[in-house]
């Protein structure tokens, strides 16, 4: 079976300098930053970067879900929520782990993942 990496994930948000610090409260850096425009993140999986209101973004490239695998996903529910972020409900994947879907500030949708075990 192949692999598949990805390569680019870009977001729109009416205000991307609040996004920017939601994500800087997840764990990412921020690579560069041109306020009202365009803000990329220091990545190692994809070139990830949030388009202001007046940037043009295909929506085939805004069709992505990013799982962020965490160590404690009520810590990690907990911080989005003080962040501005609306938290889902958590769901059980049997023997998997446990998942939970996170609408960030610009309206994103991710999702926060703990392994079982």
């Amino acid at each position: 079976m192949s692999s598949v990496k990805l390569k680019q994930v870009y977001l729109t948000a009416n205000d991307p300098g609040r996004l920017a610090e939601f994500y800087e409260g997840l764990g990412l850096k921020v690579r560069f930053a041109d306020p009202g425009k365009w803000i990329q993140f220091v990545s190692d999986a994809a070139a990830f970067c949030v388009a202001g209101p007046t940037e043009s973004v295909s929506d085939q490239l805004q069709d992505a879900v990013f799982v962020f695998d965490v160590d404690d996903l009520e810590a990690a529910m907990e911080r989005a929520a003080a962040m501005g972020a609306q938290v889902g409900a958590v769901r059980d994947m049997a023997s998997h782990g446990r998942a939970v879907k996170v609408r960030d500030p610009g309206g994103n949708v991710i999702q926060f993942y703990q392994a079982a075990g």
